[in-house]
């Protein structure tokens, strides 16, 4: 009788450490989804902010100085609650470089 009850404890205890190595590498998984996601959705935003620079470029002849005129005069969107864009001009005539920050987060 002593040996069946240890042989149902060893049982348990395999049962409960596979689940636990189960529910690790399904955390693991969808974090990693996240965070591929979430790269893709700044490089898509880099991107998006780089087609409007363009846009207003062959509208006005000159690069913007910042995002607020992508987004008010040419339908530049994003969630300004997760993003900061920045753009850093050196001359109305070059492309200004395009930095994507998360807030509370790192540069792209």
């Amino acid at each position: 009788m002593h040996v069946k009850k240890q042989s149902m404890w060893k049982g348990a205890v395999l049962t409960l450490l596979v689940f636990g190595l189960m529910i690790g590498v399904l955390v693991y998984g969808v974090s990693t989804v996240n965070d591929v996601n979430d790269s893709e959705q700044m490089a898509e935003l880099e991107n998006s902010v780089r087609r409007a620079a363009i846009l207003c470029y062959a509208v006005e002849g000159r690069y913007p100085e910042d995002a607020e005129k992508l987004r008010q005069y040419y339908g530049l969107t994003y969630d300004q609650n997760k993003y900061i864009v920045q753009l850093d001009s050196f001359a109305s005539n070059l492309l200004p470089d395009i930095r994507i920050l998360t807030i509370g987060g790192e540069a792209e």
